[in-house]
């Protein structure tokens, strides 16, 4: 008598027991499933490449794109298959535990039939597939404006043998696919752009067939319907033209799947409001800091002394006729200034501004008696003559100074000498506290210009020239904006060099207009025509970008 075994290498009466057995269980007790059988990926056309190979026929085997491990253009059967599978309903409760907002039940096992997947679908379940389950259907919307109930998509992640279903032959009779809901991205886009009205709606467009006025096709992310009517008195759209042809093609114009429930039309109202609230609190790019106040800063980049401050380690004596002081400053007393000019009692006006003096030696003749006798050398005085007085502001944005104790209107600093040439500041015999500081011209519109703040205009209103060649006579002081630099360029003129001040650099937010590296580069707009005519968009993703070219 042989040994009793309930397993065979082959499968049995007992096997095909179990198995009707466990089918006419689903059959009583599970759900439809409304599958969308997943066919392969579509052609890549002529942007193929070795990372993209071209697709000549439908196989789910296949990989879109073999860098990304992406299937990015998917196609789905047109047909619905419908199968019953089993799953725990269980409640969709929120984490709270975590940073943020989680589902912790929005993945489902769904266990369906082995033997009646293969018969029905033909091949098994396998990711990329998506089905739909019709009793999770919303018939009573929050939005009563919506044409169509709710339906409820899911995705399979996953799929293997159930090890529940695996009877006393060791044969497996169930397989169990691990499911998430669908969201709205471009792998799903052949499903949910569907029209929601299909009675006339004839799946993707094939170039080989003829299509009547009244009908609706997809064509890429979009559906079409012949236009009415056809031109030339045609009854239908010749074959192998393209829904882009606006002489035979226009948009449908219905809703499809992906307006009921895909959320990209309200990420983008969300998503436009943001940028208007933005633009509305940021009305430009940049930060600008004008309004704030910060102590100026001296050449070694310290805070600068504020003015009449007693910051002399002695006390001063009031200078007296004329002396000489350290350095190459020489300080003239007032009552010395008013022999020498003669000025009448009162008239000391122009004692209160800083003038640009120029200053010589001179010998004077001796003084001799009429017969020649007397001193044989004469004496060597100081001969001071005004050039100019200076107006002009010294260029910060707040109209102060570039220091904090010095006067604006008496700078002639020279960069090639470093030093300040032929200077007088009369403020040094007016007040013994005045702490002289070495000047040089202005690098930006103030202390606290800010970023990207540069709009090609001078301070308070100053007047300036514009061109793409400096002026040939400018003026200590003067503003010219060079028009054919980008971004436009704001410079001062110091006595000796153009100062680049500022840049025309500032928009208003939420425009790609700025010359910075957000709006020329990140959101670069631009379209490239090559030599053969065809154009390309200058802004162009990774993945077209990194291909591997042939040897």
């Amino acid at each position: 008598m042989p040994r009793l075994s309930l397993y065979r290498s082959e499968k049995t009466n007992d096997f095909r027991f179990f198995d009707r057995t466990i089918s006419e269980m689903f059959s009583v007790g599970a759900t439809d499933l409304y599958v969308h059988k997943y066919l392969g990926v579509q052609d890549n056309g002529p942007t193929a490449s070795l990372s993209t190979p071209q697709q000549t026929t439908l196989d789910p085997t296949k990989i879109q794109d073999l860098l990304f491990l992406e299937n990015r253009d998917r196609t789905y059967d047109p047909d619905i298959y419908r199968i019953r599978g089993h799953y725990n309903v269980q409640n969709l409760d929120f984490d709270l535990s975590q940073f943020g907002l989680f589902l912790n039940n929005d993945v489902i096992f769904i266990t369906v039939h082995y033997n009646d997947m293969i018969e029905l679908i033909g091949r098994k379940l396998m990711v990329g597939d998506v089905f739909e389950l019709p009793h999770l259907t919303d018939y009573h919307p929050l939005n009563d404006t919506l044409p169509t109930s709710l339906r409820r998509y899911y995705q399979i992640t996953d799929a293997n043998f159930a090890s529940e279903g695996f009877s006393q032959t060791w044969y497996p009779h169930l397989w169990r696919i691990k499911c998430e809901p669908l969201v709205d991205s471009q792998e799903f886009s052949n499903i949910l752009k569907q029209p929601l009205s299909t009675d006339n709606y004839l799946g993707n467009w094939n170039k080989t067939s003829t299509y009547q006025p009244g009908y609706v096709v997809s064509f890429g992310d979009k559906n079409y319907t012949p236009v009415t009517p056809l031109p030339n008195g045609a009854t239908s759209v010749p074959a192998g033209i393209p829904c882009t042809d606006t002489t035979y093609w226009q948009l449908d114009t219905a809703d499809n799947l992906k307006d009921i429930l895909g959320r990209y039309n309200q990420n983008i109202s969300v998503n436009d409001a943001m940028i208007a609230e933005a633009a509305r609190i940021v009305p430009k790019l940049g930060y600008d800091r004008s309004q704030l106040y910060l102590v100026s800063t001296d050449s070694t980049g310290q805070p600068a002394l504020p003015v009449n401050i007693n910051n002399l380690k002695s006390n001063p004596v009031p200078p007296q006729g004329v002396i000489i002081s350290n350095g190459p400053y020489i300080k003239i007393g007032a009552g010395a200034l008013k022999d020498i000019w003669n000025l009448p009692t009162g008239s000391y006006d122009i004692l209160q501004k800083l003038v640009r003096m120029n200053l010589e030696i001179a010998e004077t003749l001796p003084d001799r008696t009429d017969t020649g006798s007397g001193r044989v050398e004469g004496d060597f005085v100081i001969m001071a003559s005004a050039i100019a007085t200076i107006t002009a502001p010294y260029g910060t944005s707040d109209n102060t100074y570039g220091e904090a104790d010095q006067d604006p209107t008496a700078s002639s600093f020279n960069p090639l000498l470093l030093v300040d040439t032929n200077i007088m500041d009369f403020r040094a015999d007016e007040d013994p506290t005045f702490n002289y500081i070495t000047r040089s011209s202005p690098q930006t519109l103030g202390y606290t210009a800010g970023y990207n703040v540069g709009d090609g205009t001078a301070p308070n209103g100053l007047p300036f020239k514009s061109g793409i060649v400096f002026p040939g006579n400018p003026l200590t002081g003067d503003y010219f904006l060079r028009t054919d630099y980008l971004p436009q360029a704001l410079y001062r003129y110091d006595g000796a060099l153009w100062q680049l001040i500022s840049q025309n650099v500032r928009v208003p937010g939420g425009l790609n207009q700025s010359a910075t590296q957000m709006g020329s580069f990140i959101n670069n707009t631009n379209v490239t025509t090559l030599t053969n005519g065809t154009t390309i968009p200058e802004q162009q993703p990774l993945s077209s970008i990194l291909k591997i070219a042939t040897d």
